[in-house]
């Protein structure tokens, strides 16, 4: 078994550091009790799921087992836990109307995707990635990036944006989610399990941009400070 993943890791390096990569931001969230932050509280259970989810997958493709359904159960769920965080940081009330609408309107979008791709549900080897809701997630959370980025820049409360935790964790999930922007329209074309299309270096973005939102994700982290949190 074991010689089984060194020999995955050997084929696949960028896609298994991609996957570890994810403890370096839950290591630093634990270490700086960032947690007690509501924002930051749900990214820690996102990168507790992301990272358990993750090695299952990882696990599937070691034995070359279908594990797209994790993929796309995995989309509502980490949609619901990333928008949610700006739930607690937008101050209007009517943002925040929105955006836990948008979430009971996307889940059910999110099934109808599953359900429409793969008509039989119960056929897990020939379960097919989703069509529409990678893409409609990646653009739903740009919207709410730019949109606090927005009011932030707005509202003049911040004296310095380079030591201000969210501002490193937004422009992180930026870069992450204006790259899927630009690739999730193909990725149900190419990450089939049977017949898988082979597009080059295109196929690595998300996972290059994906380390690069956990170094930023560490960075936005290592400014939080539970004084400062309880002050303000």
């Amino acid at each position: 078994m074991v010689e089984k993943y060194i020999s995955y890791f050997a084929h696949q390096p960028l896609a298994c550091i991609t996957v570890f990569s994810t403890l370096l931001p839950l290591a630093f969230i634990c270490y700086r009790k960032a947690g007690v932050d509501p924002s930051f509280r749900l990214l820690l259970i996102f990168l507790i799921f992301k990272i358990s989810t993750d090695i299952i997958m990882l696990h599937y493709a070691t034995f070359r087992w279908n594990n797209i359904i994790y993929y796309n159960v995995g989309i509502p769920v980490r949609y619901v836990l990333l928008s949610g965080m700006f739930y607690y940081k937008f101050e209007s009330k009517i943002l925040r109307k929105w955006i836990l609408n948008i979430m009971i309107v996307f889940l059910i979008f999110s099934v109808w995707d599953i359900v429409s791709v793969n008509p039989d549900i119960l056929d897990l080897h020939g379960h097919r990635m989703v069509a529409y809701a990678t893409t409609l997630e990646s653009l739903l959370m740009l919207f709410w990036i730019l949109i606090y980025f927005y009011e932030t820049i707005r509202s003049l409360k911040i004296p310095n944006l380079l030591s201000f935790p969210f501002f490193w964790i937004c422009s992180g999930l930026l870069l992450f989610y204006a790259s899927f922007a630009f690739v999730a329209p193909f990725l149900t074309y190419v990450f089939k399990w049977e017949n898988w299309l082979n597009i080059g270096f295109v196929s690595y973005v998300p996972y290059v941009f994906e380390i690069v939102t956990n170094i930023f994700l560490c960075i936005g982290v290592s400014f939080f400070s539970p004084r400062y949190y309880a002050e303000h």
